[in-house]
């Protein structure tokens, strides 16, 4: 008889690789309990559509990654509060992340693109993650907050050392502790600056932007609540959008004749995008709280568990996506939830995909062919985000 199903989210070896795991998940343990770390997990596509939409039950007020869900932070940010709350702060930013107002930002994208990827034409090969993929994003969604150009690297270095987590160990590192602590200070001194002369960038419009609470009053963020929207926007500007990069690089060279489709026809890169993020999803772990006793696959999940909602798990799901470990360019997508659904659906999403599909097509354009070895790509090591954090490829 084989082994019971097992998931363990801080084994780097599984992380790296959690395919066959969550396959068994889905297969023989929908509803899966981990005694380890306590937590429960959903892994098929409908189980985690459903609970993204039911926030009543799936709760996000009570932390949102496994190590933290459990307890209402003193000072929670957008992201992590439930309707109706969390949809007036959602009023509030989502004017400035429209389709529209991202696709003005695409010209300039490209010549970003183009400054990092030029210099490495004719050399045979460069770092494509630490050279590309998280170079772009940092400076895109750092700029646009209106930070200098001159910090966009520390600001990367303090995102990724808050996310980092030791293997087998729960919670943050000593390392991102003090990161939180830095990064905090930056934040806030960003905002008093923009309160004593606002700028044309992203923070000061925030500062300026009154809203409607749910008793009809109306007001502005306080520095606090303003704090915790300028590090909700940076750290997932940055991380989600340079793993899915990486990933372009590992993925394409593994399936060469889709990436030829791709130079043979720039068109397909559109539907590329929403491919990838269905096959390697950048952020493939959601955290809840269940906030009463529910019953799914015959077994009762109790009041006050933590539940995992696997959307990497959900893009490979076969009950969704015939042939699910396929990496098909063309392949017909209706949805998928790797950018999260419902209320919770990310709200940079729009930037997101300008971003994978702008830094592919620019990408293809200069180096059409390229190899990876597995073996010399490192990973993030965090429960949350997913993803190369060096991909070294060769032409």
């Amino acid at each position: 008889m084989s082994a019971e199903p097992y998931w363990d989210p801080y084994d780097a070896a599984i992380r790296r690789n959690p395919y066959d795991a969550w396959r068994r998940l889905r297969d023989d343990a929908p509803a899966y309990y981990n005694a380890k770390y306590d937590f429960w997990a959903l892994t098929r596509f409908d189980d985690v559509l459903a609970a993204s939409i039911d926030t009543g039950t799936f709760s996000s007020a009570y932390g949102i990654t496994l190590d933290t869900v459990g307890k209402k932070p003193a000072h929670p940010i957008m992201i992590m509060l439930d309707p109706p709350q969390h949809d007036v702060l959602r009023k509030l930013v989502s004017p400035m992340f429209t389709p529209r107002r991202m696709r003005a930002l695409e010209d300039g994208i490209r010549e970003l693109c183009a400054g990092y990827l030029d210099p490495f034409v004719g050399s045979g090969g460069f770092d494509y993650v630490r050279d590309f993929g998280m170079r772009l994003p940092v400076m895109v969604i750092s700029s646009l907050l209106g930070f200098p150009k001159e910090d966009h690297e520390m600001l990367r270095e303090w995102s990724d050392a808050a996310l980092y987590r030791e293997e087998g160990q729960e919670g943050f590192t000593e390392i991102g502790k003090k990161a939180m602590e830095e990064s905090q200070l930056y934040y806030w001194n960003a905002v008093q600056e923009r309160r004593r002369a606002p700028r044309e960038d992203l923070i000061s419009q925030i500062l300026a932007t009154e809203f409607e609470e749910l008793d009809g009053s109306r007001r502005t963020l306080d520095d606090i609540e303003t704090m915790g929207m300028i590090s909700l926007i940076s750290a997932a500007g940055n991380e989600t959008v340079a793993r899915h990069l990486g990933w372009a690089a590992v993925v394409y060279a593994e399936w060469p004749a889709e990436r030829k489709k791709l130079v043979d026809d720039p068109s397909l890169v559109t539907n590329a995008v929403e491919e990838l993020l269905r096959f390697e999803a950048p952020s493939p772990i959601q955290g809840r709280y269940v906030t009463r006793d529910v019953e799914m696959h015959g077994v009762t999940i109790p009041q006050g568990s933590t539940m995992a909602l696997l959307t990497g798990s959900a893009g490979r799901d076969e009950r969704r996506y015939p042939e699910a470990d396929r990496f098909d360019v063309q392949r017909k997508l209706d949805r998928h939830v790797t950018l999260g659904y419902g209320a919770h659906y990310c709200l940079g999403a729009a930037l997101a995909r300008l971003e994978g599909r702008v830094g592919v097509e620019e990408t293809l354009k200069r180096f059409p062919e390229w190899d990876v070895d597995r073996s010399a790509v490192q990973y993030v090591e965090t429960n949350t985000v997913r993803g190369p954090s060096s991909c070294p490829i060769r032409f």
